[in-house]
C-alpha cells in the first residue's frame, strides 16, 4: 500500500469548481482499492484556529480515504480586488501547521505550485527529500494576466495610464511570463508531473525529462450524465424557462476567464436575427448582471447547481456553447457530450482536446468575435439532421472512449505514486486517524 496526500489550494465547498470535483471523484474512486492506496486530500475550509494553534477538520470517507480541511493563513478573500477570484486560496508564503499532515504520507502531490500548499510542500519535501508529484489542472499564469488586465481597465485613471499599463509596459503579460517562470522553478523539485494539454507537456518538458511527465485524464460518471437523463418539462417547470425555445447552455464561472460574454453578445445577436433561442446560464461570478442586462428575458440565470443534477440539465438543451480559453481540459465539455449534448468549444485552451471529428460530435470556433459564434450557432440551429446526429457521435464517443474515475486512478495515477514512493525507499507511515485532530 502506498501512503499519498494531495494538497488542494482551495476551499472545499459544495459550490467548488471542477478542479475539486475532479479529486472528489478520485477519492470517491480510490475507495475500491483499501489494498493498494491509502489517499488523503487536504484542502482550505473554515475549521478551528485557537489563539497559536491550528486545527484541522478531518472527514472520513471510507477507511483508506478521508479530507482533511485546513484553515487559510492568508486568505484571498482578504483581499478586496481579489473576492471575485474562480475560487479562493492560500497566499501565505509558508504554513508550518502542515508539516505533520505532511509526515504522515509516502508520497506528497501537490495542484498548484503557486500557492501555500504547493509552496510549503516543496520546501517540505527539499529538506526530508521525500517525493513531491503535481498535477497542473489549472492555468494560473493566464488567469492571473486575465484578472490584471481587469484590475487594468478599472483603474480611475486616465485612458492615457491605462494603455501605457497595457499596451507599451505589457503589465499583464509580464506578470504571467514571471509565474511561468515561478511554476517551472518549482516543477524542478518534482519526480514527476502530470498535465493535461500538450502545451503544459511542452513547458514542463524544458525542466523535466519526458519519462517524469504524462497525461491526467478527466473521467466521467456515467450514472450522472446520460442522455436518458433527458427531461425538459423538468427543466421548465422547476426554472421556468419558456417551451418551445432552442436553449443554449453555458456552465461555469461567470467572468472573463471564461469568455462568458462572447457567449452573452453571440445569444443577444441571435435574438436580433429574430431566432427562437434562450441562453440557460448555470455558474456565479462577476459578470452575472452584464448577462442578465444583455439578454433580459431571453436568458434563466440558474446560480450555483448541485453538481449531481447537471447531468438533467446538460441532457435537456439543445446545444452547449463554451467559448473559454483557459481550460486545460474541460470536464464540462465532457459532462455535455456524454448527456448527449452537441458542443461548440474554443479551438484555444484545452477543450478543443474533447472533440474528436469537427462536424461528427461537436464543432469547434477559432475566433472571440461573438458574430462569429453567433452565425455558427445559428448554422446548427438551421440544420437539425446535423444536430441530432452529433448528439448521438457525442455521447457514443464519450461512452466507448472515455474512461471511467477508476480506470484513471488505477491507470494514470496509482502506478506512479507507488513507483516514486518504492524509488525513494520510503516507510509505510499510518494514515490520519479519522477524528478530529488538534
Amino acid at each position: 500500500m502506498v501512503s499519498v496526500g494531495v494538497f488542494i489550494d482551495l476551499r472545499w465547498t459544495a459550490t467548488a469548481g471542477g478542479h475539486v470535483k475532479c479529486w472528489e471523484q478520485f477519492a470517491e474512486a480510490a475507495t475500491q482499492v483499501p489494498e493498494q492506496l491509502d489517499l488523503t486530500l487536504h484542502l482550505l475550509g473554515d475549521g478551528l484556529r485557537p489563539a497559536g494553534g491550528h486545527r484541522a477538520s478531518v472527514m472520513p470517507l471510507s477507511r483508506n480515504v478521508r479530507f482533511v480541511t485546513h484553515p487559510s493563513r492568508f486568505s484571498t478573500e482578504r483581499i478586496s480586488f481579489l473576492r471575485d477570484v474562480p475560487d479562493h486560496t492560500d497566499l501565505a508564503a509558508y504554513n508550518s501547521a502542515l508539516m505533520p499532515y505532511l509526515e504522515q504520507h509516502q508520497v506528497v502531490h501537490t495542484t498548484h505550485p503557486l500557492f501555500t500548499f504547493g509552496k510549503t510542500a516543496r520546501r517540505y519535501c527539499l529538506k526530508t527529500r521525500k517525493p513531491l508529484v503535481t498535477s497542473i489542472h489549472t492555468d494560473t499564469p493566464q488567469y492571473a494576466r486575465i484578472y490584471l488586465e481587469q484590475m487594468i481597465a478599472g483603474l480611475p485613471t486616465p485612458q492615457w495610464v491605462k494603455t501605457l499599463l497595457q499596451t507599451q509596459l505589457h503589465i499583464p503579460d509580464r506578470y504571467q511570463a514571471f509565474l511561468q517562470a515561478k511554476r517551472k522553478h518549482y516543477l524542478r523539485a518534482c519526480q514527476h508531473v502530470w498535465v493535461s494539454q500538450p502545451s503544459d507537456f511542452d513547458q514542463v518538458a524544458q525542466v523535466l525529462p519526458p519519462d517524469r511527465i504524462s497525461r491526467l485524464r478527466l473521467g466521467i460518471n456515467f450514472e450522472n450524465f446520460s442522455p436518458q437523463k433527458r427531461d425538459r418539462t423538468h427543466l421548465e417547470q422547476t426554472y421556468g424557462i419558456p417551451p418551445e425555445k432552442f436553449l443554449l447552455l453555458f456552465v461555469g464561472r461567470l467572468d472573463a476567464c471564461k469568455n462568458v460574454m462572447v457567449f452573452a453578445e453571440a445569444v443577444q445577436a441571435l435574438v436580433r436575427r429574430g431566432l427562437p433561442v434562450h441562453a440557460v446560464v448555470v455558474g456565479q461570478g462577476s459578470s452575472a448582471s452584464a448577462i442578465q442586462a444583455a439578454l433580459a428575458n431571453h436568458v434563466s440565470m440558474l446560480g450555483s447547481v448541485k453538481h449531481q443534477d447537471l447531468g438533467r440539465i446538460f441532457a435537456s438543451c439543445d446545444l452547449f456553447v463554451f467559448p473559454s480559453e483557459t481550460e486545460t481540459l474541460g470536464s464540462v465539455v465532457v459532462e455535455a457530450k456524454a448527456s448527449g449534448l452537441p458542443s461548440l468549444v474554443s479551438g484555444k485552451g484545452g477543450t478543443h482536446q474533447v472533440i474528436k471529428v469537427v462536424g461528427e460530435d461537436g464543432m469547434i470556433v477559432s475566433e472571440r468575435d461573438p458574430q462569429v459564434w453567433a452565425d455558427q450557432i445559428e448554422a446548427l440551429y438551421q440544420n437539425p439532421k446535423l444536430l441530432a446526429h452529433m448528439r448521438v457521435q457525442s455521447s457514443e464517443h464519450i461512452r466507448c472512449h472515455w474512461p471511467s474515475w477508476q480506470s484513471i486512478l488505477i491507470q494514470d495515477l496509482l502506478p506512479i505514486w507507488t513507483a516514486v514512493s518504492h524509488r525513494h525507499g520510503q516507510l509505510s507511515l499510518p494514515p490520519i486517524p479519522c477524528a478530529t485532530s488538534g
